[in-house]
């Protein structure tokens, strides 16, 4: 049995394998090297490899409409300075609500889908230029991915025509690779990458397996949170304090420009996790050298304005309040690992051990603990988990002339389970024939507002939150599970009395399912409908 996880990052994708004869042998995770786009990460358990996740589209003098991918993309365009032809972070545009247009490019449009599913396809290619054949393929996401991001994921797995193909959420994987499978173990999982910050606060625990007569692991993901926030982030925010430092902005110089910058940036980030300054040299628009500096603690003081350190904070303590109403302690947790290159900023981790004590925190696999703990779920592994967000349906108020969302299940329910009370509606307007059943995602997304004076120093700093409701039907697709859920009413209905009334119930397979009864008629009108996937 060949298996194969895929850590498909924001910044860095891992590639991992785990082969085994039979189910009785218990193989260690392996991750792969392929030549040219890999690329090395020192850490304190050796070198990582890693792809960049980068794409260059190749103009008419070096390969007309052809991809380079990864570490052959960086060089390439070090060496032709187009930043047009540059594909990164396209994985964070997957997962956003919002994302940039398609770029035109040569009369042609590439948007983050088709890029992403170009990286990921050339990964799989690879996997059959080195004889790998796999037998089950696993890729990991983010505690907070939407239903759009994991359909995208499902539907590219039917296009390679996987047979065995799973999802398994980055977080709970990482406990896994740090070899976390000691029954009733508790540890917080921090996982901090380029694109996201997804904690997870995770138990192992032992359960019999009559089949295999061998002891499985379980791991039960307690409590979660996430925020929209990354490596990218920090790299644009130190980009920008420079460029305020060199009297300039953003909109003032051209891309190209802005791109080496960004680069530089990242470069001063990732030295500063072993250096208390960093210094380099940046060309302007006119050619002119400009030196660069940059400490520990001026890092420090850009994450602290743009609310960085505090989205972390309030993450850490939204996870640990989760625990506590579950009997949890904070003293309860043995281990808190941490994950992604943006853990390996010092003031990241001194937040961090400031919470938990030095003792407790461990960093050792920062790159690779995600892909080589989803291989674990190749070795009869099961989870049990909780819903990654809230999940409402949305209402329009005919009197205020404006929609709002009831909530249906709260984040972190445990399923399968069922609404206590049946959820009463009216019609909307006056003679109404069709009752729809909306139902979203809710997530709370926070954002950072920051202000500076014409000196460039900071003038106030604060942290915007907000509920941000994602409808599922504008991700729907053609199949049972996904469909819109209308209920008929005959006769119509009236504003001011009560209609329709409907249960609804998640099944073990997070299926969402409504059963609606007429009020006026005593009819079903719909019995048990599967009317959303819910992650």
């Amino acid at each position: 049995m060949t298996v194969i996880a895929i850590d498909f990052g924001t910044s860095n994708t891992a590639i991992a394998i785990l082969v085994s004869v039979n189910d009785r042998d218990i193989a260690t995770p392996k991750t792969l090297s392929f030549d040219h786009i890999s690329n090395g990460f020192e850490t304190n358990g050796g070198k990582a490899w890693l792809v960049p996740s980068l794409v260059y589209l190749l103009g008419s003098e070096t390969g007309y409409g052809e991809f380079l991918f990864g570490q052959q993309a960086r060089s390439q365009y070090l060496l032709e300075h187009q930043s047009r032809r540059l594909f990164q972070g396209f994985k964070r545009d997957i997962v956003a609500s919002f994302r940039a247009p398609a770029r035109e490019i040569d009369g042609k449009l590439y948007d983050a889908e088709g890029i992403a599913e170009a990286f990921l396809m050339e990964l799989w290619q690879r996997l059959a230029l080195q004889n790998i054949q796999p037998t089950k393929l696993i890729f990991t996401v983010p505690v907070g991915a939407f239903e759009a991001y994991l359909n995208w994921f499902c539907n590219f797995a039917e296009r390679l025509k996987l047979p065995n193909f799973q999802i398994v959420d980055e977080s709970t994987a990482a406990a896994l690779g740090y070899a976390i499978t000691r029954p009733n173990a508790l540890v917080l999982v921090i996982d901090f990458g380029g694109g996201t910050l997804d904690l997870s606060l995770v138990r192992t625990a032992p359960i019999s397996n009559a089949t295999s007569h061998k002891q499985v692991t379980k791991a039960e993901a307690i409590a979660k949170s996430d925020a929209y926030i990354g490596g990218i982030d920090i790299d644009r925010w130190i980009a920008e304090h420079f460029l305020r430092q060199l009297g300039t902005t953003r909109s003032q110089i051209e891309d190209i420009h802005w791109l080496s910058i960004l680069e530089l940036a990242e470069q001063f980030k990732i030295k500063l996790s072993v250096a208390q300054e960093v210094k380099g040299i940046w060309h302007d628009e006119n050619m002119i050298a400009c030196e660069l500096r940059l400490n520990q603690d001026e890092l420090a003081e850009i994450l602290e304005q743009n609310q960085m350190l505090e989205q972390l904070r309030e993450a850490i303590d939204e996870v640990l309040t989760i625990g506590l109403n579950r009997g949890i302690s904070k003293a309860a947790i043995e281990q808190i690992l941490l994950v992604g290159g943006s853990c390996q900023i010092v003031a990241i981790q001194q937040l961090i051990v400031s919470y938990f004590g030095k003792s407790k925190v461990k960093y050792g696999k920062p790159f690779e603990a995600v892909a080589h703990g989803a291989l674990v779920l190749g070795q009869a592994l099961e989870i049990e988990d909780h819903l990654r967000h809230s999940y409402a349906i949305r209402l329009w108020e005919p009197y205020l002339h404006q929609y709002s969302f009831y909530t249906l299940f709260e984040k972190g329910a445990k399923y399968p389970c069922q609404r206590a009370e049946p959820l009463i509606l009216q019609a909307a307007i006056a003679g109404q024939t069709e009752i729809w059943l909306d139902i979203g995602e809710v997530a709370d997304v926070s954002q950072a507002e920051v202000t500076y004076d014409n000196s460039g120093r900071m003038t106030s700093s604060q942290l915007l939150k907000q509920s941000d409701f994602r409808s599922l039907v504008a991700n729907r697709q053609k199949s049972d599970v996904d469909r819109v859920c209308i209920a008929r009413l005959e006769p119509s209905g009236q504003l001011g009395s009560d209609r329709i009334a409907v249960d609804f119930e998640i099944d073990d397979r997070r299926v969402l399912i409504a059963t609606v009864s007429d009020l006026l008629t005593a009819q079903v009108l719909i019995d048990r409908q599967a009317i959303a996937k819910l992650e």
